[in-house]
């Protein structure tokens, strides 16, 4: 994971996306430092430092650990490759039938992940049989549209408290890392504020005997958007 977001001399944040390649007047959150756009054809576009990398930055690219939404850029469930195999399988043959799932047959991180749900005599064990849950079908590809957001949205509000109870706590104790927690506080809050101004809009659009879809993001209201697919149609 790489860094999307750099500070803009009015203060405000500025994602990659909305500056041009080459060097920029935006700092770095975690240092202060010159950032430069790298939007290239092979990795993912992202900020480097114009000199060298910070500490922070540094560790948070190794490890992956940039604040992000849950769900959002990926389906990432942090599960291992065979266990999600595995996973697969019982969809298939399963899951995606409506058959109860064997006890025997069940990983208990699934569970402790909340990716399946026992159903059965919670008294005796042997009797449990499982299905998955609404958060076990998303890697599946199984959950509708329409409930995705019941899946999500308590997944970032859980993740905001987490990080502004982290930043409370190094205040509070006057830890050395309470402006890297900030910083972490602010580029998760910034990309909760960008996708709760837009709307998401799924179309079926049928014209001339034929069926076909859109999907896209805006900022205006869905009605006008509509409006508009229709006249351009």
């Amino acid at each position: 994971m790489w860094l999307k977001y750099g500070v803009a001399p009015s203060g405000e944040l500025a994602g990659i996306d909305g500056v041009v390649r080459g060097k920029t007047q935006l700092t770095c959150l975690y240092c202060g430092g010159g950032l430069t756009a790298k939007k290239g054809n092979v990795k993912e576009h992202h900020f480097a430092h114009t000199r060298e990398t910070c500490k922070p930055v540094s560790q948070r690219i190794k490890t992956k650990a940039f604040p992000s939404l849950p769900l959002y850029d990926n389906f990432n469930i942090q599960l291992k490759g065979e266990e999600l195999e595995q996973l697969k399988v019982l969809w298939k043959e399963y899951g995606a039938k409506g058959y109860a799932i064997s006890r025997d047959l069940v990983n208990f991180r699934w569970e402790l992940k909340e990716l399946v749900e026992s159903s059965g005599d919670g008294y005796a064990p042997f009797l449990r049989t499982y299905q998955f849950t609404h958060l076990g079908k998303i890697p599946m590809g199984a959950l509708p549209l329409a409930l995705f957001n019941k899946v999500q949205e308590p997944l970032l509000l859980s993740e905001l408290m987490k990080l502004e109870g982290s930043v409370e706590i190094a205040l509070s104790a006057g830890l050395s890392c309470l402006e890297e927690r900030r910083a972490d506080l602010q580029i998760y809050r910034s990309q909760l504020r960008r996708i709760l101004v837009n709307s998401l809009y799924f179309l079926e659009v049928k014209a001339d005997g034929n069926c076909f879809y859109k999907i896209g993001v805006t900022t205006r209201q869905i009605e006008e958007r509509i409006a508009e697919v229709q006249h351009s149609m």
